[in-house]
């Protein structure tokens, strides 16, 4: 903030709740204060040159919470420091000690601000409240028309009746000409004096403008009322009154107040605010009564506040005239709810449109105070006086991360909710602390027995208790076909109050007896959706190995929803119960745990897994776990090699050694085998490693046992999809994945996310090279959407870019782009910066395929950039499956440059692409390279050189189903028989590739652009 000098002049904005600076040299300069330092301010200003005592300060801005004097330090300190003001010599606020405060200088702007009052709304300065704001405007309108008007605001303690009613008179008084009268019930614990809210707004309008005016129609109209007015009408005319009136007076005074009231509102228009009316005595509510019914033509809006969940009896008299008032039209009501989340982030940032609230944070305020507007102010400040946020000029901000913020409820709250609990029947608190370990959401089903109440007395009190501490929920249907009704908390806040109250000793039995009964109710198949809630109450109860098993069970099922968020949340909660395991089973359960995190970080494209693949591969070492070692050394060879392939070859290595000293020849093969697959898959195919993977497979298979062939197809399903094995990589990954997938209780996680997700990457693969199109897109689509919904962005974006490089073979070159474009337009150092789901091999995929995809549109110089930008990375720094990915990339270098003439680059490209193709048992590849060298060939005018290079991919496509190579090959081999003057096996080849191309646009599904794509591009490709 600048500095402030003598000179600078301060203004107070009651609508956008803040301060202005005004100086001649820097103009205007908005200051924030935290919510409750403003109030203060507000308060001290509204009150300038008198003494405003502490109590008196805490009662006006901590209104229904009780505070200590010492809280107000720090915001009067907040305020000094915002207006340059020093408690030695001050300009502003003068201390007296052990008294209070005095406000000794000029602030100008208390009743308006710079933007009109019109747009505070649009500008965020009351935050959810536009409609309500606007309706009372719209009330206040027709009042002043003559017509008059009530309205009822209700809502719970904290929701903001008493802030709508204030910002609505501060528009009202900028707008119209008006005079207000506001009074307050007072929660009498010895009676409540009659109409005392009433007569507390008649003393308000006797002290504002037309005092005179005021007090002689009191005088004339309602002298019942002068008696009890000492403060506003003389001793001597009130002894003269009660000498005038009936000794009875009692009985004529609603009368009175109706007319005095009609007759206050004739000449100008006035609101009427009478707040807290659940504290209402009940003559004051029917005097309300009789003032709602009366017909006249006066200028009078009635405003009035109360609780519903206060009014003790269904048959409380404020409740019963509401209704009638209501069934008859005679009132309007405004029941205000809590704040949305778009406005709680609107308060956050306090309106600043430009600098939205953290979502995240957000939702921790949400879900800390329901959306309760007084419950947000205390929690802020809390957090503001324990430094972990802090006000800035575009709202509030945390200091420290989300998860660190203090959790306890603000003393200041919890006092006042005990307060409400102690006022509480035994019951009543027995009910509640009960439903405070059941929660979140509970039903008397589930909670009654733990409460020692039976189900129908249970029910029946959290029904009475809807209006105040509970909200009723959804109907929830049991197994046994029971219908019950479910409840919920109002606010995590009083929850909170209520589990604290709980001995640990009897909190314990709660959670074992609610879990025990969750476990009656829910038979073991339907406990999947309950297995963390489960978990929670048995490790609450110290049943730790317990709690583990339902983690487990829900770890599962996050899993099969592709939540990665939620499984590494599961996890984070069983790390935590581990540790408290005896030593015997605590270390096997920390490896488990860290496997399993390890294999969900690997399939997010998470960095992060490197690190816990050497942690595990570091516990299990030194516990003796050998497999569990050798595990964690293959995974840790795999996540390397995203941006390291030495590193992971010498880890390879490493655990080929490491398995020999496996006594179990099973386990050795199945180590054996998985360390040939990810030399095979990540670093280069090798005949050598293949012949040993595929002997190790074959032993696995011998072994009898479901489980462990069902693993070994797995594993060995990934060699057999890039070896143009593509029926027999789908039969083995489908047979395999259905039996995993149906024993998962004998398995570790990792075991199932690296099955789900070879499955969902290679099925649809395979399907596609075998030109099963439509079945392919298919299965694709569903995968991305699993993903998608389970919240697991970084899969589901790394499918989409796979589907993009799918969906070229089908022709859909426009569909390449739009799902490789976005990893493709991002720049290189996004990818070497190691960002979540951002591998180097996503951004090489979307480049190649960009550029086949440009190519085949003609777009040959945006071909060309990709292609290349694609080779100099894999240039730069070699990962895992370039030897893959660089077949295709050499593949579209060669139809690019065959595109613009540079015939003998492309002969060139044409024969690397060739040795590179050899190098490996992919007879896709293989046939596409024998036929892209026969193209560049006959580009260049040697027809029978072409001629000896289609021989070869023929000889390519033979024995095995290469659809996707077949067709291509064909209509190369008849432009190559056609040059060399053979029409007859030019004519058979036309016949042939034509025919591969029917089956093939036939596999589409039914009404998709790829099928009109195919046809009308497919022959323009050839002739290139």
């Amino acid at each position: 903030m600048a500095e402030v000098t003598e000179s600078a002049s301060f203004r107070i904005d009651l609508v956008n709740l803040c301060l202005w600076r005004r100086s001649a040299a820097d103009g205007d300069e908005r200051l924030d204060l935290p919510p409750k330092a403003f109030d203060v301010l507000r308060y001290l200003v509204e009150n300038t040159g008198r003494l405003v005592t502490h109590e008196e300060l805490l009662t006006a801005v901590w209104r229904d919470v009780h505070v200590q004097s010492d809280v107000l330090k720090t915001h009067i300190l907040a305020i000094r420091n915002a207006l340059g003001d020093k408690s030695s010599s001050p300009r502003f606020i003068e201390t007296q000690r052990g008294r209070g405060y005095r406000f000794i200088g000029e602030m100008t702007g208390i009743a308006s601000s710079a933007p009109p009052p019109e747009a505070s709304d649009e500008l965020g300065a009351f935050a959810g409240r536009a409609e309500p704001s606007r309706e009372l405007l719209a009330l206040l309108e027709r009042a002043a028309s003559g017509e008059p008007q009530v309205v009822f605001i209700t809502g719970e303690p904290g929701i903001g009746k008493t802030a709508l009613v204030q910002h609505f008179l501060t528009q009202a008084l900028s707008r119209h000409d008006l005079a207000v009268a506001q009074g307050h019930c007072i929660e009498g614990f010895a009676g409540v004096e009659p109409y005392y809210p009433v007569l507390e707004a008649l003393g308000d309008l006797c002290r504002g403008r037309g005092r005179a005016t005021v007090v002689r129609t009191i005088l004339e109209l309602a002298p019942s009322w002068a008696t009890q007015m000492p403060a506003e009408i003389s001793h001597g005319q009130r002894a003269t009154l009660r000498q005038q009136i009936v000794p009875d007076p009692q009985s004529r005074m609603v009368r009175e107040a109706c007319s005095l009231f009609d007759a206050l509102a004739t000449d100008q228009s006035l609101v009427l605010v009478l707040e807290d009316l659940h504290w209402a005595d009940f003559a004051t509510i029917d005097f309300l009564s009789a003032l709602c019914r009366r017909r006249s033509s006066a200028k009078l809006l009635l405003i009035a506040t109360y609780r519903p969940e206060d009014l003790t009896t269904a048959r409380h008299p404020l409740k019963q005239m509401t209704s009638d008032l209501t069934l008859r039209k005679y009132c309007s009501e405004i029941e205000l709810a809590p704040l949305s989340t778009a406005a709680i982030g609107e308060v956050l940032t306090g309106g600043a449109e430009s600098t939205p609230a953290s979502l995240a944070f957000t939702r921790l305020v949400e879900a800390r105070t329901g959306g309760n507007p007084l419950f947000m102010r205390v929690t802020l400040d809390y957090l503001f006086e324990r430094g972990q946020i802090t006000p800035t000029a575009d709202g509030w901000r945390t200091l420290i991360p989300l998860d660190q913020l203090a959790s306890e409820v603000p003393p200041t709250l919890a006092r006042a909710i005990e307060a409400r609990i102690e006022r509480m029947s035994d019951e009543e608190r027995r009910v509640l602390e009960t439903a405070s370990v059941a929660a979140p959401r509970f039903d008397p089903p589930t909670a009654a027995r733990a409460a020692q109440m039976d189900e129908l007395s249970f029910e029946a009190i959290c029904e009475n208790l809807t209006s105040s501490m509970l909200r009723l929920g959804k109907l929830l249907t049991l197994p046994n076909n029971q219908v019950v009704r479910t409840y919920s908390f109002n606010h995590a806040l009083y929850r909170q109050v209520l589990y604290d109250r709980i001995g640990q000793v009897r909190r314990a039995s709660l959670h074992r007896a609610i879990g025990e009964r969750l476990e009656e109710i829910y038979p073991p198949d339907q406990r999947g959706d309950l297995a963390v809630r489960l978990a929670q109450h048995f490790a609450a109860a110290g049943a730790w190995a317990r709690a583990l098993d339902y983690l487990r069970s829900a770890l599962r099922v996050a899993i099969d929803r592709f939540s990665r968020a939620d499984a590494l949340a599961i996890l984070d909660h069983a790390s935590d119960l581990a540790a408290r395991l005896p030593g015997s089973a605590r270390i096997p359960a920390e490896i488990e745990f860290l496997e399993r995190r390890a294999a969900i970080q690997a399939l997010g494209n998470d960095p992060k897994a490197r690190e816990t693949y050497v942690q595990l591969a570091d516990k299990a070492g030194r516990h003796g776990d050998v497999n569990a070692q050798c595990r964690a050394l293959v995974g840790l060879a795999h996540v390397s090699s995203w941006h390291d392939m030495s590193l992971g070859l010498r880890v390879l290595d490493e655990v080929l050694t490491l398995c020999d000293k496996q006594s179990d020849p099973i386990q050795q093969d199945i180590i054996r085998m998985t360390a040939y697959v990810w030399r095979l898959w990540g670093y280069g195919w090798n005949r050598e490693d293949a012949g040993k993977c595929e002997e190790a497979f074959a032993r696995l298979k011998a072994s009898g046992d479901r489980l462990t062939i069902a693993r070994a197809q797995i594993h060995f399903g990934r060699p057999c999809m890039v070896s143009a094995r593509y029926r027999e990589c789908h039969d083995l990954v489908i047979g395999g994945y259905r039996v995993l997938h149906e024993t998962p209780q004998s398995l570790s996680e990792a075991e199932l996310v690296h099955a789900a997700w070879v499955r969902h990457a290679s099925v649809p693969w395979c399907l596609f090279f075998l030109g099963e199109f439509a079945a392919g897109l298919s299965d694709l689509n569903a995968s991305i959407t699993a993903f998608e919904s389970g919240g697991d962005a970084s899969a589901a974006n790394f499918l989409q870019v796979f589907r993009g490089a799918l969906l070229y073979h089908a022709m859909d070159f426009e569909g390449v782009l739009r799902d490789c474009g976005p990893a493709a337009s991002l720049p290189a150092e996004h990818y070497q910066a190691r960002a979540i789901g951002d591998l180097p091999l996503k951004y090489r995929v979307a480049l190649i395929y960009c550029g086949l995809a440009e190519a085949a549109l003609g777009n040959n110089a945006a071909a060309l950039g990709h292609l290349r930008t694609a080779e100099d990375e894999m240039e730069r720094q070699s990962v895992h499956m370039d030897w893959y990915w660089r077949l295709a990339l050499e593949w579209g270098m060669v139809n690019v440059l065959i595109a613009v003439g540079d015939h003998p680059t492309a002969l060139l490209r044409a024969e690397r692409l060739c040795d590179l193709a050899a190098q490996t048992d992919e007879r896709t590849w293989q046939a596409l390279a024998w036929e892209a060298r026969a193209r560049a060939a006959l580009s260049s005018g040697e027809a029978e050189e072409a001629g000896g290079h289609v021989e070869r991919a023929l000889a390519a496509c033979q024995e095995v189903q290469v659809p996707l190579a077949e067709w291509r090959v064909h209509a190369t081999c008849a432009s190559a028989f056609t040059a060399l003057g053979d029409d007859h096996r030019a004519g058979t080849h036309a016949r042939l590739g034509a025919a591969v191309r029917k089956r093939l646009a036939e596999s589409l599904p039914d009404g998709h652009p790829v099928r009109l794509t195919f046809e009308r591009r497919s022959g323009s490709l050839c002739e290139a």
